[in-house]
This record gives C-alpha cells, structure tokens and sequence, in this order.
C-alpha cells in the first residue's frame, strides 16, 4: 500500500504552483517545469506574497542552504538572470501568470495567491510541457539568451 502526501501550493488566476515538484500546472492542464533554483526563488517570492523583499534578503532566503546534502553553498547565483529566466516561464500569451513587481530602490514582490493549500500529487505527462517550453524559448531569444 502506498501513502500519499499532500504538496503545498500556491493557486493564481492562472496556474497552479507546486514548489517541491518545481512545476507550474496552467489551467489547461498544460505543465511548465522549473529548474529548483527557479523553483526556490518563485517559492520564496510567493512565501512572502504581498511583501516587498530587498535583492540582499531575497538572495540570502532564497540561497542559504539550498541543499542540505551539499558541502558547500558558496555557489554563486545571478538573481537578474534568474528572473528573466523564470519571468519567461511564467508568460502567458504576453501576460505574466504571477506578476514579479519590482518596486525601484527597494526591491521585488508578488501578488498574494488567491489560495495556499495543500493537494495530492498526481503523474507528470511530458507531452503537456511542449507548448509552455516552445513560448519560454522564444521569450529567451527574443532577448538574446540561452536556457540551460
């Protein structure tokens, strides 16, 4: 018999985030896969929904023990550079899913998600990834960059 864990979300108008998966679930059902950097960060903005975060406290909550079974974490991460790739991500046909404000002089926010609960996880289709990645590689070269 298998036991079934409830994974945390953070509902929006338009799609479904679930950062332990590093998923995004659109209301059509399609699915758009974050790396767990992505994934981190987007959970960190949407953990403190609604309040402005500085780059310094949004690096350090984002980037401090990011895995507990690495040695190090002196790793070096571009927040700037994560956000245009996330920003790609969460675009939907010219929109973004969940607006990252940048406040000028002060720092980032999101939304509050219309709903925070937990629910049950379900079986990844990689067929549904196919439309979100072909508009997040067209964002990306439209501005000049390569997904890794």
């Amino acid at each position: 018999m298998a036991t079934q864990t409830l994974l945390k979300c953070y509902s929006y108008e338009k799609l479904d985030f679930f950062p332990e998966k590093h998923l995004l679930l659109w209301r059509d059902d399609t699915r758009t896969l974050l790396t767990r950097e992505e994934s981190r960060l987007l959970e960190i903005l949407c953990l403190f929904a609604g309040e402005v975060l500085n780059a310094d406290s949004l690096y350090r909550k984002t980037f401090t023990s990011l895995d507990a079974f690495e040695e190090t974490s002196d790793h070096n991460y571009d927040i700037n550079l994560l956000l245009v790739s996330l920003t790609g991500k969460l675009q939907c046909n010219g929109e973004m899913a969940i607006p990252i404000h940048v406040v000028p002089h002060f720092g980032f926010r999101v939304p509050l998600p219309t709903k925070t609960s937990r629910k049950q996880p379900f079986v990844l289709n990689p067929s549904h990834l196919v439309r979100h990645q072909q508009q997040t590689n067209l964002f990306m070269n439209q501005l000049g960059l390569k997904l890794s």
